[in-house]
């Protein structure tokens, strides 16, 4: 029986509340109240379209009574656990009951069971999303191919027939005008981690007027900024591989979603542990984050959107180095003031753009979002919004701020 002193070890916001939605969490199947504790352990750190979604979860789960949950529950309760499972302390270590759990279900052959299960619960939170809407349409905003002068690469082909296609865009002052939209969205709709900046090298120092004093409105990473904490991360990577306390990919990938800011004196200093958090786990979930800005950037979109789901987002794609050995790739000490390759980030950017669209179409108003993607200093770009029309190309000139003013 689930209890409350089994969250005695939980962050103070996750402790206090596993604890007042205590009654739901003992009326849930081990495997799902497990499932469900590895990410209430993660309250203090979320964001907070996460901690609403939590909330909204647990009034549903309420229905312990109901035909609905009866339905979704029985097909986790009927998932088969090791006596070991059932006696493991879930509640107190519920992402480490979690890993066990995923092994155990491919050995046992009870893999597809349980994702018929979590599809089943997948729609119930599909539903809660609904209900979600925006304060106003999403807006974002994606940057390729900085420092490449021409390009034979045909560019958006995948976003094409979803929008519109300018072939005579006027480069000058395009990141300010970039820039000034989600400044100008912040200032207009001002929320917590609603507006963010992401650069695949150094941030652009522009502010538009009025700005100077009032960044905190906009959210902003770099990946030049993160790279005490990314090369931080790498050097655990590789310490862990030669020394021979990680045997295999899934001890390292244990390991470093064991890692925690407190470990790690790189980690941003500041009291805001949810960007703490976040910026270690961007270089520790993600897979070539820490040597690939391109990938980094990539990465760094589609956890925004999953997690934080903003009104507005810009990513600048930077230069990232060029492809080497794995053995060097993964060694700290070479990877500063490397080789870059310009052309192969345009191919990374163009691709990363499409999954942002794509990341952007799963959100709650997806119908109303407006999606812009311009070849940085140069005359293409693509544009999805409502009254755009799809699938027509446009060789009127034109700048991103006429675009933006049309998508509006």
């Amino acid at each position: 029986m689930l209890r409350a002193n089994d969250f005695a070890g939980y962050p103070p916001k996750a402790k206090s509340f596993a604890e007042e939605h205590l009654a739901p969490l003992q009326a849930l199947p081990q495997v799902f109240a497990g499932l469900l504790l590895s990410q209430i352990i993660q309250y203090d750190w979320q964001f907070p379209a996460e901690r609403a979604e939590l909330e909204a979860q647990m009034d549903w789960l309420r229905q312990s009574g109901s035909e609905p949950f009866h339905q979704v529950m029985a097909g986790f309760a009927a998932l088969p656990l090791s006596k070991e499972l059932k006696q493991f302390p879930w509640a107190k270590q519920p992402a480490q009951f979690v890993q066990e759990l995923t092994a155990w279900f491919w050995s046992a052959g009870a893999i597809d069971a349980f994702h018929a299960a979590a599809m089943s619960y997948g729609n119930v939170l599909e539903a809660i999303r609904a209900k979600e809407s925006p304060v106003a349409p999403r807006l974002c905003i994606v940057l390729i191919g900085q420092g490449v002068s021409s390009s034979q690469l045909r560019l958006f082909e995948q976003l094409k027939p979803h929008g519109s296609y300018f072939s005579q865009v006027q480069p000058k002052d395009g990141l300010k005008q970039a820039l000034s939209a989600i400044y100008a969205a912040a200032a207009a709709r001002p929320a917590p981690y609603g507006h963010w900046y992401i650069d695949g090298g150094e941030p652009d120092g522009y502010l538009p007027a009025g700005e100077e004093m009032r960044t905190g409105r906009v959210t902003t990473l770099s990946y030049a900024a993160l790279a005490p904490l990314r090369l931080a991360v790498l050097h655990a990577m590789e310490t862990a591989r030669t020394s021979g306390s990680i045997v295999g990919p899934e001890e390292l990938r244990t390991m470093m979603m064991r890692m925690h800011p407190g470990q790690i004196d790189a980690v941003p200093a500041g009291d805001d542990e949810v960007m703490r958090h976040f910026a270690l786990s961007l270089f520790t979930e993600g897979s070539g984050t820490q040597i690939f800005s391109t990938t980094f950037v990539q990465w760094a979109g589609r956890e925004i959107l999953r997690r934080a789901r903003p009104q507005t987002l810009l990513l600048r794609y930077a230069p990232r180095q060029v492809d080497r050995p794995m053995n060097d790739l993964l060694r700290a000490d070479r990877n500063d003031a490397l080789e870059v390759d310009p052309q192969g980030s345009l191919v990374d950017g163009n691709m990363g753009a499409y999954y942002t669209w794509i990341n952007l179409m799963r959100l709650n108003g997806s119908s109303s979002a407006r999606f812009l993607a311009w070849f940085e200093g140069q005359h293409e770009a693509i544009a999805i919004a409502p009254g755009m029309p799809k699938g027509t190309v446009s060789d009127q000139s034109c700048n991103l701020e006429s675009i933006l003013r049309w998508m509006s």
